[in-house]
């Protein structure tokens, strides 16, 4: 009897070891000139990693992981990777560029002075946060009809606390077509936040061209693409927003969100 009960243990065991048994792929994601591509979602079924900033990433994953590996980032064609070809453990990946429309919008300046064109909403208690559980999957912000036609040249942030020893933030704004959320932009907007950015107003500068059209509905993602251990919190404000999984491919409409308010210059065709 006890070498039976021995034997079931030690059956049940191996079991769970092996159900819960993970190997490691490790690799680089580049551009057609070798250069790495920062912050690359890679994803295989529901787990993914988020590339650093030269690139490299390291997934670890189930032995019963099935499906092929998804490489994505919105400056470059997305990638599918065979598993036959990453389960060997070690892979290169070379993304494609991907040739981005912006409207075809010829536009000038109307004058040279900055306007709002977003404000962040009543404020409201209690806060929006980010942690490691929602790096590189959760996006959040708001989501507004442009009232003119604009370049934006800045977003503008209030950082309620931040724990990490360094974190970096993504932005990138979309355009809601139906139910699609299209980028306006080619490349997506990083800004550093460390614990001296606590209880500080944060300005950060559109580096990418992002026009907006009268009368269109944008959605504006933040994203925390690199952290490690920590917490990041925004003061919430009352202003219709999205939640959205990118891991998932799902979305959820929200009364509430970070505060994001937005300046730019007015436009007008030629």
């Amino acid at each position: 009897m006890k070498k039976f009960l021995f034997l079931l243990v030690a059956f049940n065991l191996a079991w769970i070891l092996s159900s819960n048994a993970q190997s490691n792929v490790r690799g680089r994601v580049v551009d057609a000139a070798g250069n790495g591509i920062e912050y690359v979602t890679v994803c295989v079924d529901s787990v993914f990693c988020i590339s650093d900033i030269d690139g490299n990433f390291d997934i670890k994953l189930p032995d019963n992981a099935t499906g092929d590996m998804k490489v994505s980032h919105i400056s470059f064609k997305t990638k599918v990777i065979p598993r036959s070809l990453y389960q060997q453990g070690d892979v290169r990946i070379v993304m494609e560029d991907l040739a981005y429309s912006l409207g075809g919008v010829a536009v000038v300046a109307k004058k040279l002075t900055l306007e709002p064109i977003l404000g962040k909403g009543m404020k409201l208690p209690g806060d929006a946060t980010f942690g490691k559980e929602q790096l590189g999957d959760l996006e959040v912000g708001p989501a507004f009809t442009s009232k003119k036609d604009y370049a934006v040249a800045n977003f503008q942030f209030k950082v309620g606390k931040c724990t990490y020893t360094r974190c970096v933030v993504r932005i990138i704004v979309y355009e809601l077509v139906g139910s699609a959320f299209v980028p306006v932009q080619a490349k997506p907007i990083y800004f550093t936040l460390t614990p001296a950015n606590q209880n500080t107003d944060v300005k950060v500068k559109a580096t990418e061209k992002i026009y907006l059209k009268k009368g269109l509905t944008y959605y504006v993602g933040l994203s925390l693409v690199s952290g490690g251990n920590g917490s990041l919190h925004f003061p919430a404000h009352m202003r219709f927003s999205y939640v959205r999984n990118l891991i998932k491919n799902s979305w959820k409409k929200m009364p509430a969100t970070l505060g994001v308010a937005i300046e730019g210059y007015r436009l007008e065709k030629k």
